[in-house]
This record gives C-alpha cells, structure tokens and sequence, in this order.
C-alpha cells in the first residue's frame, strides 16, 4: 500500500493538536496547584494513547490507516471512542484489500449508528474462530434501510459472522484467522 499524504497529513495534525492538548490541561491543572487532577487526567490520556498505539501496531498497516482516519473523523464529530484493542491480528485468513474493505465498511455503519456527539466503544479481541471486531452504539439504535448493505454483502462474500442487535446497540464481525 502506497500511504498518500492527503491521508497521513490530517492524521498528523489530528495527533499533534491532542497531544499539545493534553499537554495544555496537564500544565493547567499543575499551574492551579490541583496535583491530583492532573496525575488522574495523565493517567486518562496515557491509557487513550496506548489504545491508538495499538491500533497503529495491527500487522496490517492498511487496518491501522483506516481505523484512524475513522477514529479522528469521530472525534471532529464529537463522538467519543472507549477502544479495548488486544490483538495485533497476526494471522489474518483476508487478503488487505478485502480485509480493508470490510473493515472500513464495519467502521462507517457504526459510526453512523453512534450519531454525533455520543459514545461508542470499540473491542478487537482474538477469539477462537477469528478477531472478533465489536462496536457497542448507544441504544436506541436504529439501521436505517440499506445503510449495512455494503457490509452485508461483503461478509456474506467472504462467509465471515456479522450480527446486529439493535436491543443492544451490539455491532459484531469475525476476520477469520489462519
């Protein structure tokens, strides 16, 4: 995959402004002499920055390309990210275009489920039959007619799990391992 820099460069200033960010409330919290503030909100942006370093260390660089242009178009939308990332998805069974495919497709539908300024958590575990890709959107949440078709048609394609419950706001996806 050939990065272009209208992709990499937004992502750069993206992680530039919320690192000075963080850097700026930190100090803020120190100059007002409210330690202990400031020791639980380092703790809070070193546990978000571990999260995103290991979505950049996914073996396939074209997952981790995706999954933060997704992430900080989230965040310019208001929507807060809980990631529980816990795989580097070694032995991924796709070929990278495919995988990026569907992971792209999996990411906009629940992007659009979560709605500006909500929460949405995301988990990539390793689980026995694949990576298991979980998106968690608030509830009540409604699909609207044919927005997963891409995603449907494209897991349905590669005979992959994908299930919605709408009771739950549980979007759930398998990358089948080797």
């Amino acid at each position: 995959m050939v990065w272009q820099a209208a992709e990499i460069i937004p992502l750069l200033r993206w992680q530039r402004h919320d690192f000075l960010n963080h850097l700026q409330v930190i100090s803020g919290y120190l100059q007002l002499k409210k330690n202990d503030r400031a020791l639980a909100y380092l703790r809070q942006a070193i546990a978000q920055l571990e999260q995103v370093g290991r979505i950049m260390h996914l073996l396939e660089p074209e997952l981790a390309l995706a999954a933060l242009t997704r992430i900080e178009g989230a965040i310019a939308r208001g929507i807060s990210l809980e990631m529980e990332i816990s795989t580097r998805m070694e032995n991924l069974a796709l070929e990278p275009g495919t995988a990026r495919a569907i992971w792209e497709a999996a990411w906009d539908l629940a992007l659009a489920l979560a709605g500006n300024g909500s929460t949405l958590r995301v988990e990539l575990t390793c689980e026995e039959e694949g990576y298991q890709l979980l998106f968690y959107t608030p509830v009540p949440a409604t699909l609207p007619a044919g927005a997963a078709d891409t995603l449907v048609d494209l897991t349905r394609r590669q005979e992959l799990p994908f299930t919605w419950q709408p009771e739950t706001g549980k979007l759930s996806l398998i990358f089948k391992s080797r």
